[in-house]
């Protein structure tokens, strides 16, 4: 079976689950290594959006 690996949409780092930021978006969960990829993804959530 195939572990859950999440992406940050906004620079592509794979990331540990556990560890990872986390953002609800629409009802999507979106995952993020900083608080800094989290900001940019809020601002313009559609140009990253797409990416996932």
């Amino acid at each position: 079976m195939k572990k859950f690996v999440p992406v940050d949409p906004v620079c592509g780092i794979e990331l540990d689950e556990e560890l990872a930021l986390l953002h609800d978006h629409n009802g999507k969960k979106f995952y993020f290594c900083c608080n800094g990829c989290r900001r940019i993804f809020i601002k313009k959530p559609r140009k990253y959006k797409a990416k996932n």
